[in-house]
């Protein structure tokens, strides 16, 4: 569902506007008490295998880097998506107005997204 729908729709907007709309929705799906499992089956990759890496061990070796919730606001949201890790938060003694935009890049023949707000 997320490569036919989802994917196509988050491309048709800016990387930090699709960012900006993932944290919403995830907002809402929390207060609305929407069951994150079915966020999980989107998500998750199919015939994900756990990793084991020094003594830690994933379920899965997708994860979560700090700076897509910046602000801790959808931490229940992101675990229950099923990443194998989530980092979140940013912490600074003071509020931070953030770098100039476009801060946030997509690389789609890597798979990847670079952050710099």
């Amino acid at each position: 569902m997320y490569e036919q729908i989802l994917r196509p729709c988050l491309f048709k907007l800016s990387p930090e506007n699709a960012h900006n709309l993932s944290i919403q929705s995830l907002k809402v799906a929390t207060a609305l008490r929407l069951p994150l499992y079915l966020l999980k089956r989107m998500a998750q990759p199919e015939g994900a295998r756990s990793v084991k890496l020094w003594d830690l061990e994933f379920p899965n070796a997708i994860g979560l880097a700090a700076g897509m919730d910046k602000d801790a606001e959808v931490i229940a949201a992101m675990l229950g998506l099923g990443f194998g890790f989530v980092e979140v938060g940013t912490v600074t003694p003071n509020p931070q107005p953030g770098n100039e935009k476009p801060r946030l890049f997509r690389y789609p023949a890597t798979h990847a997204i670079v952050n710099r707000m």
